[in-house]
């Protein structure tokens, strides 16, 4: 059995060896501007998509919403109630009810989320929606059968209350009709690599 000694000197030579490589790294990197690293010595626990946090059109908030929601579905079910504005609020620390509509519209309208119903009762009482969130964008084609209503969502989204959205959504919107115009089939299957 080993010491309590023995494991901080083999936690101590883990380190050691990781910041020695960290720096060896930079020194071997281009000259010229400095550059920092970053040792991650914490457990690994969950991952998000590097295309999330690369996003050029998404915001900070964008993310930490869609990071919220993600994580209530990835509990292990294939579905899980949807976060309430409150939960997100208080999960994501945003406190404008404003902010997350507005956050949700953009996920919707770049395809990181899609709304696939609204469930009504028997007597036509509305029960909520079912949404599904999604680990990239997903192609045009996919969108449309999982969210029937994408494009008159965008259409509307261009009069929305918050700037961002309606800029968003017309972006989309003429980039998807310059594609048609060049005679690019915007509903043809992609290639996952594409």
């Amino acid at each position: 059995m080993r010491t309590q000694r023995q494991a901080s000197g083999a936690t101590s030579r883990v380190f050691t060896d990781l910041l020695n490589a960290a720096i060896a790294q930079l020194r071997r990197a281009s000259r010229g501007a400095g550059r920092d690293a970053v040792l991650y010595l914490g457990q690994r626990h969950q991952a998000f998509p590097a295309l999330l946090v690369s996003d050029p059109i998404l915001e900070p908030v964008d993310k930490i919403v869609w990071m919220t929601i993600w994580q209530r579905g990835a509990g292990g079910s294939a579905q899980a109630p949807f976060p309430s504005y409150a939960e997100i609020s208080a999960n994501a620390h945003i406190r404008s009810d404003t902010t997350i509509a507005r956050a949700l519209a953009i996920l919707r309208a770049t395809r990181w989320l899609s709304l696939c119903a609204r469930v009504r009762g028997d007597r036509g009482k509305f029960r909520g929606h079912v949404y599904a969130v999604h680990d990239e964008p997903l192609p045009l084609r996919d969108a449309v059968q999982l969210d029937p209503e994408y494009f008159r969502f965008l259409d509307a989204a261009q009069t929305h209350s918050h700037p961002r959205v309606c800029k968003i959504a017309v972006g989309i919107l003429t980039a998807l009709k310059l594609d048609v115009q060049s005679g690019l089939d915007v509903t043809a299957p992609m290639h996952p690599i594409t």
